[in-house]
């Protein structure tokens, strides 16, 4: 008889124990919440830019398009190579050697002949002194490029510029929720949850794709600004 007591005594404590459990969820449940989105962007001045250069030869042999390519491809990255800081870099990002084609009219028959071939080596430059692009513009080209692509502007650490952007859409998301909470007549009481998010680097990019010219005017470049941006979602238990 003690036994049944014992075990009446301990299903009662764990049912007890469920139902205040039980409780405690539906109270949180049925507290009234506001939920907002504040965004945060900052401008900066890039102190990074990313240049693509490229050699790109044809002849109607591949091994004399290939050749042709090697020799002013070194003679490119001894030019740049020339002007860039250990901070900086200098890598080769494609390289490819492909038929070229000649060109029917539509509807004419007969299959398309290699009528040669086109090398292209491209390399890409990172340079952290930004005002000295415009020159390696120059010098890529007049050791022999003719291709010129994918200038961009970014930041190589934006670790400061996304704790502004963080501060900001803090504030904005604050004030908007003061917003909601006067506009619905309630008052705002202790955060919640809060959940960031963070976008990429909004970098600057310039179309300067082209074919070197035999003489030109020095390249002005103007790299402007990059947006770092940030957001914050943030809810709030309104009473």
């Amino acid at each position: 008889m003690r036994v049944a007591v014992v075990v009446v005594m301990l299903v009662a404590v764990m049912m007890w124990g469920r139902c205040e459990v039980v409780a405690q969820e539906q109270n949180v449940d049925k507290r009234r919440t506001v939920s907002v989105t504040g965004v945060g962007e900052v401008m900066a001045s890039p102190d990074l830019a990313i240049l693509s250069v490229a050699v790109e030869t044809t002849a109607t042999k591949a091994g004399d398009a290939v050749n042709e390519n090697a020799t002013r491809s070194a003679k490119v990255a001894t030019a740049l190579r020339g002007m860039l800081t250990k901070e900086d870099k200098l890598t080769t990002t494609s390289y490819s050697v492909e038929p070229r084609y000649d060109t029917r009219p539509r509807g004419e028959p007969g299959e398309a002949r290699i009528i040669g071939y086109i090398a292209r080596n491209e390399v890409q430059v990172e340079v952290h002194k930004i005002d000295a692009i415009g020159g390696l513009i120059d010098a890529g080209i007049g050791a022999g490029a003719n291709r010129v692509s994918g200038l961009q502007f970014t930041l190589s650490n934006r670790n400061e510029q996304l704790r502004a952007a963080l501060q900001k859409a803090a504030g904005e998301a604050r004030a908007q929720a003061e917003s909601v909470a006067t506009a619905l007549g309630v008052t705002l009481k202790q955060l919640i949850s809060a959940t960031t998010s963070t976008g990429p680097i909004f970098a600057r990019r310039l179309d300067v794709g082209m074919v070197a010219r035999e003489a030109h005017a020095p390249t002005p470049i103007e790299p402007g600004t990059v947006s770092v941006s940030a957001t914050l979602q943030v809810t709030y238990e309104i009473e």
